[in-house]
């Protein structure tokens, strides 16, 4: 009698597994959408139009460019210029004025920074002149 009870059970439970199996395997994809489609993890780059003139008086020619990840919301944001013509004062005012007009284009409240502002200086191999590079990394909120 107990051998017949366990078969019986076994074989309710087999015919219970195959008929979730049944309901739950023909929509594979239903409401779960596949790994590769939640959201853009790739990075943008942004040439950023020097329209902060005003905010670096002393430099003349500037180049602004922005690394954006729209999955975490994270900016690295580079200004470069000559090494004579630099401040570190104007490229932080730079960089505020970027971000703002940054955080109001993409519907952003608050940054905050990642790691401390960096300023490096090198020599440029195509131009052989001496260049700057001030680098900021922040964090955008909703």
């Amino acid at each position: 009698m107990k051998k017949i009870m366990a078969l019986v059970v076994a074989l309710t439970l087999t015919a219970c597994g195959a008929v979730f199996a049944q309901n739950f395997g023909g929509t594979t994809t239903g409401g779960i959408e596949s790994a590769d489609s939640y959201a853009d993890r790739s990075t943008q780059d942004i040439t950023v139009e020097d329209k902060y003139a005003e905010l670096h008086p002393t430099a003349n020619t500037v180049k602004l460019t922005m690394e954006y990840t729209p999955l975490t919301g994270e900016v690295h944001f580079y200004y470069e210029c000559l090494q004579a013509s630099y401040d570190q004062g104007e490229a932080m005012n730079t960089a505020m004025g970027v971000f703002q007009d940054f955080a109001a284009e993409h519907g952003y409240k608050h940054y905050y920074y990642k790691a401390k502002d960096k300023s490096k200086y090198f020599k440029d191999k195509e131009t052989k002149q001496r260049m700057a590079r001030y680098s900021s990394y922040v964090y955008f909120t909703k």
